[in-house]
């Protein structure tokens, strides 16, 4: 299988063979452009040069090898809007804020409607939102819109030339009516911005067949299945063989989401967390998420130790050195329990015992410290889940890149007080889509079964005593961020 993962910081392409996983990747950078008239915050994919440079990610990755599917999965909230002749007007990413404005008037007029029938606000980061941006600011571009879809299925697209919208990224779009199941049409009816009617796919379809244009391009063989695996939070769970309820997936990479499985949608009366729908179907998550927990760690590596191939090893060894608890530092990076009812800039940073003179306090206590914060931010998330279910997770399981970091898995599982379940490769999300698209083409029934088959996972059990410390240490955390929380910035 390849994979094909649009991540926030890049397209990976990755081959998998499903006795060895992943045995080749390649990478592509994203290319912005400059939008006329866009505010500051706004962002947006070059769509020809994007596509060049996946094109050639796929070619490198194949080097003339024969794949039996393409399975694509994509980070969230990123969409592309298409005219009548399949031509790209808009393609941006998830960090795409140009709606900022116009999602807070429609929240403020519709949000319980968006948030009851879609699981997700605000609305800025959602479909809505930019739908309406392009109505107000660009109305004679809104007016050729003709479909809207995700990152994803616009990969999908360019390599089969089929247009469909797969279920879980629509949902995480705030495209998707969780009670019917179908496209939120009369939701958009109702705001004013028609959505159109586009076909919902599942993430073990095949969507489609590599077109002879696309084969010229990538290197791949004409006809060659086509798999819309889904959003790539999702996939990670598929990854981490998170499959039935109760269970919780973490997939820590540049955001640090936490999802747990439920067998009905589960909606927040505060509209503090996401719900939507997992790969399997009949089946829903609930969604309480950290953060941009791998940007903050790159913004300390580069603090910390610099650039260099080593540096993330030598920030795990740096908080490897330092003692649990990091002699009394507190770190406060942007990442906590999920409210997406309240969202802002808030006050952070890192706060240790003074004097100096006496604390000798250092760059390891800073790593330390951040790390364990970020083992409280899921703690917090999880408990979130726990209470809006009414009872406890039955594992937990993590991957991504975060957990290249053994120290923190480590500190994880204790302030968790509970075993975690390690995926055997990092690169969860990429697996996830793999077993999906295997799904697809008939070698396995059913994505439980290609899970319960192809998992492998490593169990990393906590210390007693470790377990005991961190709770004191965990409430110190938890009331020193609700002190920055409430202070005017």
């Amino acid at each position: 299988m390849l994979v094909v993962d649009a991540g926030t910081s890049a397209v990976r392409c990755h081959l998998f063979h499903p006795s060895a996983g992943i045995v080749v990747s390649s990478a592509s950078p994203w290319v912005y452009t400059q939008e006329a008239g866009a505010p500051e915050l706004a962002r947006a994919f070059d769509p020809q040069a994007v596509w060049r440079g996946v094109s050639n990610a796929i070619s490198r990755c194949l080097a003339g090898r024969r794949v039996s599917a393409v399975a694509i999965t994509s980070q969230r909230q990123a969409l592309a809007f298409l005219d009548a002749d399949s031509n790209e007007i808009y393609v941006g990413p998830n960090v795409d804020l140009r709606a900022v404005f116009e999602g807070a008037e429609l929240d403020e007029i519709h949000r319980d409607r968006i948030y009851g029938t879609t699981g997700h606000t605000p609305a800025f980061m959602l479909a809505a939102g930019k739908l309406r941006w392009f109505q107000i600011h660009q109305p004679d571009v809104y007016a050729r819109i003709a479909s809207v879809i995700s990152l994803a299925d616009w990969l999908a697209f360019k390599l089969s030339g089929e247009i469909a919208s797969e279920r879980t990224l629509a949902a995480e779009a705030g495209m998707l009516d969780l009670e019917s199941g179908r496209r939120a049409e009369d939701l958009y009816l109702d705001l004013g911005m028609p959505l159109d009617r586009v076909g919902l796919t599942n993430s073990d379809d095949v969507m489609g067949r590599v077109t002879a244009q696309a084969s010229e391009q990538t290197g791949l063989a004409p006809g060659t299945s086509v798999v819309t695996a889904g959003s790539d939070t999702q996939c990670g769970l598929v990854g981490l063989g998170a499959t039935a309820p109760r269970q919780v997936g973490i997939v820590a990479g540049w955001s640090a989401s936490a999802q747990m499985v439920t067998a009905s949608p589960v909606i927040s009366s505060t509209g503090e967390t996401w719900t939507g729908v997992h790969a399997m179907a009949n089946t829903w998550v609930l969604e309480s998420s950290a953060g941009d927990m791998g940007n903050a760690l790159r913004w300390l590596k580069d603090t910390m130790v610099g650039g260099g191939d080593e540096a993330y090893k030598e920030l795990d060894e740096l908080a490897a050195s330092a003692p649990l608890g990091s002699d009394g530092a507190r770190a406060y990076l942007g990442v906590g329990r999920m409210d997406m009812s309240n969202l802002g800039m808030r006050l952070g940073g890192i706060v240790f015992p003074v004097p100096l003179t006496v604390s000798r306090f250092g760059r390891q206590h800073v790593v330390r410290s951040a790390l364990e914060g970020f083992a409280f931010a899921f703690r917090a998330n999880i408990e979130q889940m726990e209470r809006l279910v009414g009872g406890p997770a039955t594992t937990m399981a993590i991957g991504g890149g975060m957990t290249q970091s053994m120290t923190f898995v480590r500190i994880l599982a204790a302030v968790l007080g509970r075993p975690v379940k390690l995926g055997d490769d990092p690169r969860a999300t990429a697996e996830g889509a793999a077993l999906c698209a295997r799904v697809a083409t008939g070698h396995y029934h059913s994505i439980e079964d290609a899970v319960s088959d192809a998992i492998g996972v490593t169990t990393v059990e906590p210390d007693a005593l470790d377990i005991a410390l961190y709770d004191a240490l965990y409430m110190a955390w938890i009331e020193t961020d609700q002190t920055l929380s409430e202070q005017p910035i």
